[in-house]
């Protein structure tokens, strides 16, 4: 006879373990370019999000997102620190896709978990 709650610790693990093992290199939204040396921003033209989201080196661990004056630059970076100085703001982040405009961003991997915990609960009782 199934025992969903003996099958129930296997199952989480097995989800646990695909998210973990679907982790791969941070992904930013890159467009437009700052050259900081010469303080040049070229900002994000035509933006479409989806369009711009894009893997990382390995190196990069953090999301940028650089406004000044109206313009924006979205990249990933090795290094972050975030500032506001003269009209312009740097923002880090370190999730997938966070250095995006405002928007609702769902996680496959929280989806599934959330869906396996449910799962779990209704059949428990």
């Amino acid at each position: 006879m199934f025992s969903f709650s003996r099958a129930f610790p296997p199952i989480l693990f097995a989800t646990l373990f695909i998210c973990i093992g679907l982790t791969h290199s941070l992904k930013c939204y890159k467009c437009g370019q700052y050259n900081e040396g010469v303080g040049s921003i070229t900002p994000c033209i035509n933006y479409t999000a989806h369009m711009h989201l894009k893997e990382c080196l390995p190196t990069a661990e953090w999301c940028i997102k650089y406004v000044s004056e109206g313009s924006t630059v979205r990249d990933c970076v090795p290094v972050c620190t975030e500032k506001e100085a003269w009209s312009t703001r740097t923002y880090c982040c370190q999730e997938d896709g966070c250095n995006s405009a405002p928007s609702f961003v769902s996680s496959s991997c929280l989806t599934m978990l959330a869906i396996t915990m449910a799962a779990f609960l209704m059949l428990r009782g």
